[in-house]
C-alpha cells in the first residue's frame, strides 16, 4: 500500500524534473542565441569599421595628392603677362583643385558621421570592447585632424588665388593697354612704311606736261637765239597729276610705243631700260635698286621725245 501511494508521487516529481530541465534549456537555447546575435553584430560592426576605415584611407590618400597638387600651384612665381586666355586658363586650374578638396573634405565629413554611429553601436554592443572603442576613436581623431589640415590648406590656398587672380586683372589691365600702344604704333609705323615706300611717275610729251605745270624750261637756249632750254621738275609737284605706285612692289613701268627720257632727278644707274635707241628709253623702265633710285626724288617725269 505505501508503495502504491508513494508512486504517484514519484511520477509528478519526475514529471516536474523533466519540466524543469526543459525550461532550463529553452533558457540556455535563448541565451545561445542571443549571445550568437550579440557575436553576429560585433562581427557586422567590426566589417562595417574596415570598411569605413579603407574609404577614410582613400580619401586620405586623394586629398594628400589634392594638397601636393594645390601647392605646387601655390609656389609657382606670380604670373607674368599672359594673353587672357592663358590667364583664364591658369585660373580656372586652381579653381577646379579647390573644388576638389571641398568634395573630398565634404565625403570626409560623411565617413566622420559613420564612424560615429558605428562606435556607437559597438557600445552598445559591449562595453568590454575597449579596444575596438579606442581604434574608432583613433580613427575618429586621425579624420578630424585631416580635415582640419585639409580646411586650413585650403583656405590658405583660396588665399592665394584670390591674391593671384587680383593680380591677374592688373596685368590684364596692363597687358590691354600695351596692347592698344602696340596696335596704335603698329598702325602709325604701317602708315609711315606706306608713305616712304609710295612713289609717283608721269608719262607725256614736253607740251603736255609743260601745260600742266609738271616741268619748266630752264637755262638759256642752246645757240643764244635759237634751240631750246633744258627741262626740269617744277619745284612745286600736285600728286594728283602723277600715277601712284608702291615702289616695293612696282618695279617696272611700262611705255607706250616711242622713245623716252628722264628729266626728273632719279639716277638711272640703278634702272634698265627694256630697249635703249640712240640713248634713249624704249618699251619701258625696270627699276633694278628702288631705295637708291628713288632716294633723289619720289616724283618721276618721263618724257617722250
Amino acid at each position: 500500500m505505501r508503495f502504491s501511494r508513494s508512486a504517484p508521487a514519484l511520477l509528478a516529481a519526475t514529471m516536474a524534473l523533466a519540466a524543469c530541465t526543459t525550461h532550463t534549456r529553452e533558457q540556455l537555447d535563448t541565451l545561445a542565441h542571443a549571445d550568437s546575435l550579440r557575436t553576429d553584430s560585433l562581427a557586422s560592426v567590426r566589417r562595417d569599421l574596415l570598411d569605413e576605415v579603407m574609404a577614410s584611407t582613400e580619401f586620405v590618400n586623394q586629398i594628400n595628392t589634392e594638397l601636393a597638387k594645390a601647392r605646387a600651384l601655390a609656389a609657382k612665381a606670380p604670373p607674368r603677362l599672359e594673353t587672357n586666355s592663358e590667364s583664364m586658363h591658369v585660373n580656372e586650374e586652381r579653381k577646379q583643385v579647390v573644388a576638389r578638396i571641398t568634395h573630398l573634405v565634404a565625403r570626409l565629413d560623411s565617413v566622420q558621421t559613420r564612424l560615429a554611429a558605428t562606435r556607437s553601436i559597438a557600445r552598445r554592443l559591449t562595453r568590454q570592447d575597449s579596444g575596438l572603442v579606442a581604434r574608432v576613436a583613433e580613427y575618429e581623431k586621425t579624420v578630424a585632424d585631416l580635415q582640419q589640415s585639409a580646411e586650413q590648406q585650403r583656405a590658405e590656398f583660396q588665399k592665394t588665388i584670390d591674391q593671384q587672380a587680383t593680380q591677374i586683372v592688373t596685368l590684364n589691365g596692363e597687358v590691354d593697354t600695351l596692347s592698344h600702344v602696340s596696335a596704335a604704333l603698329s598702325d602709325t609705323v604701317g602708315r609711315l612704311t606706306t608713305e616712304v615706300n609710295t612713289a609717283y611717275y608721269v608719262v607725256g610729251t614736253k607740251d603736255e606736261l609743260l601745260q600742266k605745270g609738271i616741268i619748266v624750261a630752264e637755262g638759256p637756249k642752246r645757240f643764244l637765239v635759237v634751240g631750246s632750254r633744258s627741262l626740269a621738275p617744277a619745284r612745286e609737284l600736285d600728286p594728283s597729276n602723277f600715277t601712284k605706285i608702291d615702289r616695293r612692289a612696282s618695279r617696272t613701268i611700262d611705255l607706250p610705243d616711242g622713245e623716252y627720257q628722264i628729266v626728273s632727278r632719279q639716277n638711272p644707274a640703278f634702272a634698265a631700260a627694256k630697249t635703249e635707241k640712240d640713248g634713249k628709253i624704249v618699251g619701258g623702265l625696270t627699276i633694278s635698286q628702288p631705295a637708291q633710285f628713288w632716294e633723289s626724288s619720289r616724283f618721276l617725269i618721263i618724257v617722250r621725245s
